[in-house]
């Protein structure tokens, strides 16, 4: 008998999960003993509609939301449609066999944002990374890996975020230290470049670059590359990815994401050079790029 296929849950089903629990949560209705006790379900149903591990029907979903008195009729409107969509198993979903879970739940949440606040304090941003700039950082990270062309193919797919109908709007901050690592040689450095300023140029109202001049003091605050995501509606809270060189995680505390989201408009706003300014940083460092080239 052939073994039972364990399905992962969705991007969307973790968010359903979210929300629901913050409803709870909110509201003060009780533990999920509490809640489940009174739904006539067991602790554990509730505990894993909660996490995403469990998908919830739109009966129950019903249940719940009249449990919780959401009156609000563009939020009951949304949650219904997002456990709709949940069921859906996206892109992100098929290649959960080639990325790890964390990965494939931020190309999830990626494709769902409206915003992302990128920081990044060794590399350009994955986003805005070309071909050839990506294949040199996998080169370096992984050099015996087997699935070199599955990773960048799903790099590669992962930038059409900024030509879906509601492109997501994206803002980064790169240290100024990022232009001077010469990634793959001059050559592919200066292509790199040469595509920040292109996508500058063509995407004005969704892409925003701002460097970090060498020189800011903020850089003593950064740890490491984050990314603050966004979702469109109000009832989605924002979430934090930070990555380094062996793991990745998600910070979803309220506290925590304000702290970086500060942060963020700090460097953003009042440490980084302006966008013209940052531009034309970028464009000297191109120029040194192709003398050396």
């Amino acid at each position: 008998m052939a073994a039972r296929r364990i399905l992962q849950p969705t991007a969307r089903q973790v968010r359903l999960g979210s929300i629901l629990r913050g409803l709870r949560d909110e509201g003060q209705h009780g533990s999920q003993g509490t809640v489940s006790s009174e739904l006539g379900w067991s602790e554990s149903k509730l505990s894993r509609i909660e996490s995403g591990r469990l998908g919830i029907t739109e009966a129950d979903l019903e249940l719940l939301l009249n449990r919780y008195e959401v009156k609000d009729k563009s939020l009951r409107g949304y949650v219904v449609d997002l456990r709709r969509r949940g069921n859906v198993r996206g892109w992100e979903t098929r290649v959960r066999s080639n990325v790890s879970a964390v990965y494939a739940d931020y190309i999830g949440y990626e494709s769902d944002a409206a915003e992302a606040y990128s920081a990044q304090t060794t590399l350009i941003p994955g986003l805005l990374q070309t071909h050839d700039y990506a294949a040199a950082v996998f080169d370096q990270q992984r050099p015996d890996a087997t699935d070199r062309r599955e990773q960048l193919d799903i790099r590669d797919k992962r930038r059409e975020v900024f030509d879906r109908p509601c492109p997501l709007v994206f803002w980064s901050v790169i240290s100024e230290s990022v232009l001077r690592h010469a990634m793959g040689g001059p050559e592919v450095m200066a292509s790199q470049l040469e595509h920040l300023l292109d996508l500058a140029r063509d995407y004005p109202r969704t892409i925003n670059i701002h460097v970090l001049p060498e020189e800011s003091a903020s850089h003593g605050a950064l740890f490491g590359p984050f990314v603050i995501l966004s979702f469109p509606q109000r009832w989605e809270p924002d979430i934090v990815h930070l990555d380094n060189f062996t793991s990745s995680r998600f910070l979803e505390d309220e506290e925590q994401v304000q702290d970086y989201s500060r942060l963020f408009r700090r460097l953003m706003m009042t440490d980084s050079l302006r966008g013209p300014e940052s531009l034309e940083l970028i464009e000297r460092h191109l120029n040194d790029y192709r003398r050396d080239g």
